[in-house]
C-alpha cells in the first residue's frame, strides 16, 4: 500500500543547527516517521542568521541526500517567494501539511492563508513549538498579538489540527484557540544514545557547560550572578550562537567581574554532532531557562549521561528523585549557587553514580514505545 505524504514546512532544517530545538525537532521528526510515511520536507538553503547558503546542498530541486527515505527541498534564500512555496506544494500533493512554529510569514502564514481559501486541500497539523507560552509572546508582543487575534477571527483554528508537546502546550493552545482540536504528542528526542561514559571527578572543582542560543530567555546572566558566591573552583563553557549582542555583552561583564576561581569559556555555535563528545567532557549542564517547550540540549546531556541544573519551566520536572538532575525555581537563585557547590563536592564514584542515573532515565524516555504511537495517531 502507498504510503501517505506528510509535507514538512519549515524554516530551517539539517545541516542547519542555529535555531537550536526546532531544527532538532524537525530532523527528529522526519528520522522518525519515514517508515511509517512518505516524508518530504521544504525549507531554506541558508541557516538562522546566516547569509551564505549551506556548503554542498543542491538548491531548488528536491534531494535524497539526508537519507533515502527522506526528500529535502530547499529554496534558495535569495529568491524565495509565496509563488515558489506554492509550485512545491502542489508538486508533492501532500495528505498533510506540518507547520512548526506560529510566527513564520512564509512557512507557517502563507499556508495557512492557502488552506483559508481553500488553495490548499491538505490536512494542516501545526505545531507552536513553546510559541503560545508566556516567556515567548514577551518577545515582540506588537508583532504577536495582533496576529493571534486575527487567526482566531479568520477562524484558522478551526480548519487545522494542533500539535502540543506536552499537557502545558495545550493548555497554551486552548487558551488563545477556544474550541480547537488538539493532540499531544511529547517531542521526538535524539534516539541514539552513546554508550555510557564517565570523566574524571576531583572534590573541590567542576566543569559545567551551558548551550543555547545566547539571548534573555534562556538566561545565562541569571546563572552568572548564581556563580559569584560559589566557593568550589568553578570552569564554565559557553556554546551557542549569540542572538542577541545586547544581552551578550550584558554576559560578558558580569562574566569580567566573576571571582579568580571561576573560569568562564566562550566556544562559540557547534553543530549538532559535534555536542556529544563535547558533553560528556564536562560534569553539569546548566539551563536556567525561562521556558522551554522540550529543551533538546538538555536532553541531549542526560543522553551523554551528564546531570542537569535547569529551571522549573521545561518538561522535565521531577529529576532529583531519579538522580538526574535539579528542576529548581527561579526565584531562589541562592540554590543554583548551592548546587554548584554541592556538586563540585562530589569525588568520582558519586559523580559516576548521578552521571549513570541521568544516562538510564534518557534510556528509558528513548525505548518508551508511546512516542511512536502518539505521532501515528496524529496523522491517522
Amino acid at each position: 500500500m502507498e504510503k501517505k505524504k506528510i509535507l514538512v514546512l519549515v524554516d530551517w532544517f539539517a545541516p542547519g543547527y542555529k535555531a537550536g530545538g526546532p531544527i532538532q525537532s524537525c530532523v527528529n521528526f522526519a528520522f522518525a516517521m519515514k517508515k511509517d510515511f512518505s516524508i518530504h520536507v521544504l525549507t531554506t538553503d541558508t541557516d538562522h542568521g546566516e547569509t551564505v547558503p549551506y556548503e554542498g546542498i543542491a538548491a531548488g530541486q528536491w534531494t535524497r541526500d539526508l537519507h533515502p527515505d527522506i526528500e529535502v527541498f530547499y529554496l534558495q534564500k535569495s529568491t524565495i517567494s509565496p509563488a515558489r512555496l506554492k509550485e512545491q506544494i502542489a508538486a508533492v500533493q501532500p495528505d498533510y501539511v506540518y507547520l512548526n512554529h506560529l510566527f513564520s510569514p512564509l512557512f507557517v502564514v502563507y499556508p495557512l492563508w492557502l488552506k483559508y481559501t481553500g488553495a490548499l486541500k491538505s490536512r494542516v497539523v501545526i505545531c507552536p513549538r513553546g510559541a503560545l507560552y508566556d516567556s515567548a509572546l514577551a518577545v515582540k508582543p506588537w508583532k504577536k498579538t495582533p496576529f493571534l487575534r486575527l487567526f482566531r477571527w479568520m477562524g484558522l483554528h478551526r480548519r487545522v489540527l494542533f500539535h502540543a508537546t506536552n499537557q502545558r502546550e495545550k493548555v497554551a493552545i486552548l487558551q488563545y484557540f477556544p474550541g480547537s482540536e488538539v493532540i499531544i504528542a511529547d517531542n521526538l528526542p535524539n534516539m541514539n544514545q552513546p554508550v555510557f561514559a564517565s570523566f574524571p571527578k576531583k572534590p573541590a572543582a567542576i566543569k559545567c557547560i551551558f548551550v543555547a542560543r545566547l539571548v534573555a530567555i534562556k538566561n545565562l546572566l541569571f546563572f552568572l550572578k548564581a556563580l559569584e558566591k560559589v566557593s568550589a573552583t568553578v570552569e564554565l563553557s559557553i556554546v551557542g550562537p549569540v542572538e542577541d549582542k545586547g544581552y551578550w555583552e550584558e554576559c560578558r561583564e558580569k562574566i569580567a567581574q566573576l571571582p579568580a576561581h571561576v573560569t568562564v569559556n566562550y566556544l562559540g555555535p557547534r553543530r549538532n554532532d559535534e555536542l556529544m563528545p563535547l558533553l560528556q567532557q564536562h560534569h553539569l549542564f546548566v539551563l536556567p531557562t525561562t521556558g522551554e517547550n522540550f529543551g533538546h540540549s538538555i536532553f541531549e546531556a542526560l543522553l551523554a549521561g551528564r546531570p542537569v541544573l535547569i529551571s522549573d519551566q521545561t518538561p522535565w520536572l521531577g529529576l532529583t528523585a531519579q538522580k538526574a538532575g535539579w528542576d529548581l525555581p527561579l526565584n531562589d537563585p541562592s540554590a543554583f549557587t548551592r548546587i554548584v557547590d554541592e556538586t563540585a563536592g562530589w569525588d568520582q564514584a558519586s559523580f559516576d553514580q548521578w552521571a549513570r542515573s541521568a544516562w538510564e532515565y534518557a534510556r528509558r524516555f528513548i525505548e518508551n514505545p508511546e512516542l511512536q504511537r502518539q505521532y501515528i495517531q496524529l496523522f491517522a
